[in-house]
């Protein structure tokens, strides 16, 4: 049973008795109070239809949520608790006639000034008999405004999108601090926050925008995954939606990072040969992209070197330095995570790994002494283990093999404890630790091994090293 209120008195007086009318007007007192609170998430309250008819019908038991109260009080001047009671008495001035289509007058409340439309409208609003358009087959102007409006409309402000763009960018600048284990979590919940926004409306420019930064979002949380040692089949569920997402926003950029991490947990599965393909492929997305770089140097030359392709190998490198020679590239050593094209250090950080699986000592060494300054300076303390490690292995295979030297460097590139503890470290550790099987009676390799179970140790190493079963002596 219906009862009056003051609710629908006030979108009476108002026209606002079609659904669309509303609307329009509570979106717009939304994003004022969003600004007015300093609270972007008040400007996507949204009001559906049947709540709309249950307000003007009085079928509500409880007042609204208290966002939804908080914009409806903004948008009418009055409390919410009196919004949802009886009407108020109106002085009889507030009304008026108008020609109805058989020629009798209706008698309807005189509207309070309205909050101002879009340009378009505005003008059509103030001339227009709304009665006599409908007569003759016309919609009245609020009805166009306002359909007009919801096309256009967007429950991504700008506001929402600089929101998003600057927590990634945290994300990135942050993760070789924090880790995967920190870090997943808030992405996690950024990844959430997108796919609603995405269930929403937005104009094409800030829905493909949406669709961008949902796919780095999915692609940090893919890397994450390599990083803490996750299953496969995570790391490729969130690296296929970034991809999607990537197609679908036409950022082949970012689709090819996108394959570029999917390789790279392959990698780390010793899928080698899939590895390499998922990375060929993705560099063929757009082979004078920078994106290319790390697919070619960290993808394909990696996983190749492993399958003992020499000569693929060699020329994954070489076309990585020609399209390093002519790009420009980022200065110093950016973030393993950064979606910025690999810098010259990582590129030959990552060469040093592949000339190390062919066996080429002397351009391991060679490459390392050509960063050494840069990597010692650098914020990344993986990038200075990952080397250091490599280093340290090298020194074993060479011709002389030096195990003091080696063992050393190895114990300083784990630095346990200082960072959290990711897959890639703790692969090229065991390998190291592998590599000096021969002299594991030897106390600087003893001494290694020490620092290799503290580094085990870590409360964040339990995912990393649970599929890794080698041994480590006592």
């Amino acid at each position: 049973m219906q009862r009056a209120t003051r609710f629908r008195q006030l979108c009476e007086r108002n026209y606002w008795t079609v659904f669309a009318s509303f609307n329009i007007r509570f979106e717009r007192a939304a994003r004022e109070v969003a600004g007015i609170d300093g609270n972007p998430r008040l400007a996507e309250v949204s009001v559906g239809s049947r709540s709309y008819d249950r307000w003007m019908a009085g079928d509500l038991k409880k007042l609204p949520w208290p966002n939804t109260c908080r914009i409806l009080e903004h948008l009418f001047g009055e409390p919410a608790s009196q919004l949802f009671g009886p009407p108020l008495a109106e002085p009889a001035a507030l009304t008026r006639g108008l020609p109805r289509g058989d020629g009798r007058a209706i008698t309807v409340l005189h509207a309070t000034p309205l909050p101002p439309l879009p340009p378009s409208a505005a003008g059509a609003e103030a001339d227009a008999t709304f009665p006599e358009l409908l007569l003759h087959g016309f919609d009245d102007p609020v009805s166009v405004a306002a359909q007009t409006y919801r096309l256009t409309s967007s429950n991504a402000s700008d506001s929402v999108l600089a929101m998003v763009r600057q927590t990634i960018a945290k994300i990135v600048a942050r993760y070789e601090a924090l880790g995967p284990q920190q870090l997943a979590g808030e992405a996690r919940v950024l990844r959430e926050m997108l796919h609603g926004v995405l269930g929403g409306q937005q104009p094409p420019r800030a829905r493909a925008e949406l669709f961008g930064l949902a796919s780095q979002v999915a692609g940090l949380l893919g890397y994450m995954a390599v990083n803490a040692g996750m299953k496969y089949e995570v790391v490729d569920a969130y690296c296929t939606e970034a991809e999607y997402l990537a197609r679908e926003a036409g950022e082949v950029s970012m689709e090819m990072w996108a394959s570029g991490t999917r390789s790279l947990g392959l990698y780390y599965q010793r899928r080698y040969a899939e590895a390499a393909e998922a990375a060929l492929a993705g560099a063929a997305l757009s082979p004078g992209n920078p994106q290319a770089i790390r697919l070619l140097v960290n993808g394909r030359s990696r996983a190749l070197a492993r399958l003992g392709d020499r000569q693929g190998a060699e020329q994954a490198i070489g076309q990585a330095l020609e399209l390093s020679d002519q790009t420009t590239l980022p200065n110093g050593l950016t973030s393993c995570i950064s979606f910025e094209p690999y810098a010259m250090a990582r590129t030959l950080a990552n060469a040093i790994t592949t000339r190390l699986s062919l066996g080429d000592t002397t351009k391991v060494l060679a490459h390392a002494e050509q960063i050494e300054e840069l990597i010692a300076h650098s914020d990344s303390e993986w990038s200075r283990a990952l080397v250091g490690l490599d280093v340290a292995t090298a020194l074993l295979q060479q011709p002389s093999p030096d195990v003091e030297e080696a063992m050393a460097v190895g114990r300083r590139a784990l630095g346990s404890g200082t960072t959290p503890p990711i897959k890639s470290v703790w692969e090229r550790a065991i390998e190291l630790y592998q590599t000096a099987e021969p002299w594991h009676s030897e106390g600087d390799v003893g001494d290694y091994a020490e620092e290799l179970r503290a580094w085990r140790s870590q409360p964040q190493a339990g995912t990393i090293v649970v599929a890794s079963r080698a041994p480590i002596a006592p």
